[in-house]
């Protein structure tokens, strides 16, 4: 099955709710939405849901490394530079979050006999995302991302440099009537109009502060913006993503 096909199987089983969020206020109130839909969707409570959304300016880090020996200086130091920090339920490296990076969340419920495995939902996941690329004229391609933080095997990146980064979560669901195994919390974080190297500094600075040896190459990671010609006015290219996500997953939802 062609990466085409991966992405119309899952888009086409499900009758979705599409959540296109404004700008959140609070980081901690956009990360936990992602976490009651999750529950709500592995209960049976809540439909298949695509929801896109932004944080306020903030590094988002894991539990793991929340138990670092200089976490809570490294905070209050970040603090103070317009860097909040919040912790989140996945695993992975700290993260950039902010006006201009764009997350992508797919949530959905499985029952044993759907056949998805994890790697076919990031390739969902992504689909989605590269054929909003294209659509500016930009090629995108799976792989790891040597130098970046939070790498891995599902990044995307444009000529060599990472631009979206991937992770998941999964809930099993409590005794139900509906045959519902678990429910998957698929994730996509797209740098759009953010500073890669401003970003990579930042996450660089916590690990620094907070006791740990992690350093990254901020050479490594880039922005859609950045290989673009001509100019958009502030956030307006975020918009534009927005919609041709919306997009493409209409094309999706169409079995074939």
């Amino acid at each position: 099955m062609n990466e085409k096909e991966l992405a119309t199987q899952l888009y086409s089983a499900y009758s979705w709710s599409v959540l296109n969020e404004p700008i959140e206020t609070s980081t901690e109130r956009a990360l936990e939405q992602d976490s009651t839909l999750l529950m709500q969707v592995a209960k049976g409570m809540q439909p298949a849901t695509i929801r896109l959304w932004e944080c306020p300016q903030s590094l988002i880090v894991s539990r793991k490394e929340a138990k670092l020996p200089m976490f809570n200086d490294a905070c209050d130091t970040l603090a103070q530079l317009d860097w909040p920090v919040s912790v989140r339920q996945s695993g992975g490296t700290a993260v950039p979050h902010g006006p201009g990076i764009l997350n992508f969340s797919v949530i959905f419920a499985q029952t044993k006999s759907q056949p998805l495995d994890l790697d076919s939902i990031y390739i969902a996941l992504c689909e989605p995302i590269r054929s909003a690329l294209r659509s500016l004229g930009l090629q995108s391609e799976y792989g790891e991302t040597p130098g970046a933080y939070c790498d891995g095997r599902f990044n995307l990146n444009i000529d060599a440099l990472k631009v979206t980064g991937t992770a998941q979560r999964v809930a099993l669901s409590p005794r139900n009537e509906q045959g519902l195994y678990r429910a998957v919390l698929a994730q996509a974080m797209i740098m759009i109009e953010a500073d890669p190297h401003d970003t990579t500094a930042v996450v660089n600075q916590f690990y620094q502060l907070a006791g740990a040896d992690n350093r990254y190459d901020p050479h490594a990671s880039t922005s859609v913006d950045r290989h673009l010609a001509g100019h958009y006015p502030n956030g307006q290219l975020t918009e534009v993503l927005r919609k041709e996500i919306l997009l493409a997953l209409e094309e999706f939802k169409t079995p074939l």
